[in-house]
């Protein structure tokens, strides 16, 4: 399980449009890039290779979401 605020999404998804304007290139949709952000996140936490995904992320928040927290399905009760 990966945690982050809907802020973090905003601010990368905000980062991403920037480094898109700058290259010349289309945005993508937030929702379009949350799957994405999303995406690469839990591949990391499954320990996969890194897969290049087409979105940027900020160098700060690929390094401050590196937590996965787990917990007991019967604690929840």
């Amino acid at each position: 399980m990966i945690l982050y605020s809907e802020n973090q999404l905003d601010t990368a998804w905000q980062y991403d449009c920037k480094q898109r304007t700058a290259k010349g290139r289309h945005w993508i949709s937030r929702a379009d890039y949350e799957n994405l952000f999303v995406l690469y996140f839990e591949s990391v936490l499954r320990g996969d290779e890194l897969i290049k995904l087409d979105i940027y992320i900020p160098e700060d928040l690929l390094l401050s979401i590196d937590t996965e927290i787990e917990f007991d399905e019967e604690e929840l009760h």
